[in-house]
């Protein structure tokens, strides 16, 4: 199956570029954990590889991973890339991220384009585990609300078929026992994938912990909360992770607080 790249062209779409745009200054903000081309970043490409410029570019990082799906467009990838520092590596997320050693401190923004599911949070769990002190971790999801093709439904009809949906994508455990129909409609959908999310992470960072000394213990500082639409609403939150030892180094950083872009209706 053809990638999202194949139906949508990135770089013209606006919010997303403000987006990227503002993560890429407030990565400047992580210089007290030492100068960015020390880093590593890891994303998806896909054929335009905005971000990958933006950041090689304003951020003079060379280390950097790209993750693409799409086997059968391998020559299109590599005709497409624009720089050779760059090393495609091709499978899904869950596949590739196992593999790639993060002893560096690293940038991983795993941008889909697909609704929350169970892989999703089982690549957080895999990069939390990983990520070294003064790393910083991007998740973007699909926040748009489902919609039934059958025309003529009750309103209950349609509130079970987004239900469903969601149990067909995640896991019991991972779903909220509060949940209402509400919350899986309009701006409240995100809200719900950011909750879904962050009890992920919390999972991960108190069994990671669970193993390690004081000094050590992993703490994580939001960088980022997106809300935007264009065309499909979508949903961004990122944080900086950092061992307790690096605490005075996390509140030097000085991010903007709570980052948010959101589009009209």
């Amino acid at each position: 199956m053809a990638g999202s790249y194949s139906k949508i062209n990135y770089r013209l779409r606006p919010a997303k570029a403000v987006e990227r745009k503002m993560i890429c200054d407030s990565l400047r903000c992580l210089s007290p954990f030492g100068e960015l081309t020390t880093y590593r970043y890891v994303g998806f490409g896909s054929t335009y590889f905005s971000d990958f410029i933006l950041f090689h570019k304003s951020l003079h990082i060379e280390d950097l991973i790209s993750i693409e799906k799409d086997y059968h467009a391998k020559e299109r990838f590599e005709y497409n890339k624009p720089f050779g520092c760059i090393k495609i590596k091709y499978g899904t997320s869950y596949e590739v991220l196992p593999t790639i050693e993060l002893h560096k401190k690293s940038i991983v923004w795993l941008d889909y384009d697909s609704p929350l599911e169970a892989t999703i949070l089982d690549d957080i769990d895999t990069l939390i585990s990983q990520l070294v002190s003064g790393s910083v971790l991007i998740v973007t999801v699909s926040a748009e609300t489902e919609r039934p093709q059958e025309e003529g439904l009750t309103r209950e009809q349609i509130n079970k078929f987004r239900e469903n949906k969601l149990q067909e994508r995640l896991p019991k455990a991972k779903i909220p026992i509060d949940l209402k129909p509400i919350d899986l409609t309009g701006k409240k959908l995100a809200n719900l994938y950011k909750r879904i999310i962050i009890n992920q992470l919390e999972q991960t960072v108190s069994i990671v912990n669970s193993a390690r000394s004081e000094d050590k213990k992993l703490n994580y500082k939001q960088m980022f909360d997106f809300r935007y639409a264009d065309g499909s609403r979508m949903l961004t939150i990122g944080w900086l992770l950092f061992e307790q030892s690096q605490r005075h180094l996390a509140e030097q950083c000085k991010f903007t607080k709570n980052f948010q872009a959101t589009a009209p209706d």
